[in-house]
């Protein structure tokens, strides 16, 4: 089945926000008595802030909830976000730019709510001088605030390519995290991994259909041909 439309990621993918993300979480559970450094959350890459949120209620000595801990977190994030606003990672311009050579519909996935999703992607798309909100160029728009279950469930990317009108096998999905993988092949996506730099990529190569370390390999290599 030829692809049709492309599905990406967000976090980790077209911008390295999970450095941010953890820096911020770990900033927001010290500050409730839970004394943390970044790489203690990079196991919760891929997953949502409620679900990391709640993990870490259980370990903070002050009093807290999962919201509060991700109203605190997500004012850390912007704050950082704003701040040193990181540039799009490599390969980001070049595959947006191949799904407008190819008329390919684009979707936008992921696991952090749209608030976030919306600034972030601010960022990204005033650093590759693009105009427009997000519905300019995402034809869909997936956040974990508006999908009924998260990554690794199907739904997000079944949600996505219904959205673009598009059977999910005809959507070439570009993840970077085990999460993210699981639920583009269990929505029968064809899935082109690009591995996180702060997990271990065994893991998400191996259930990938394609994988390479940037997004400007996969398209110097034009993997919507070859998956």
């Amino acid at each position: 089945m030829p692809i049709r439309a492309f599905l990406f990621d967000m976090d980790g993918l077209l911008i390295d926000t999970e450095d941010l993300h953890m820096r911020a979480f770990a900033e927001t559970a010290t500050g409730l008595g839970f004394p943390s450094k970044p790489h203690d959350f990079t196991c919760w890459i891929g997953h949502s802030a409620a679900k990391m949120s709640q993990w870490l209620v259980e370990r903070c000595t002050v009093k807290t909830t999962p919201e509060e801990i991700i109203r605190i977190e997500q004012e850390a994030f912007l704050r950082i976000l704003e701040d040193e606003r990181p540039e799009p990672l490599p390969g980001a311009k070049e595959m947006l730019d191949a799904a407008d050579q190819l008329k390919a519909p684009r979707g936008l996935v992921s696991s952090t709510i749209y608030p976030q999703v919306e600034r972030t992607m601010k960022v990204v798309l005033a650093h590759l001088k693009r105009g427009g909100g997000l519905d300019a160029h995402f034809g869909a728009v997936v956040t974990g605030d508006r999908v009924k279950n998260i990554k690794p469930a199907p739904d997000p990317y079944l949600q996505a390519a219904e959205g673009l009108g598009v059977a999910p096998g005809e959507c070439l999905v570009f993840e970077d995290s085990p999460a993210g993988v699981a639920s583009a092949r269990a929505a029968g996506c064809k899935v082109c991994a690009i591995p996180n730099m702060y997990l271990d990529t065994k893991e998400i190569v191996a259930k990938a259909h394609a994988h390479f370390p940037t997004l400007l390999e996969a398209h110097a290599a034009r993997v919507w041909e070859n998956v």
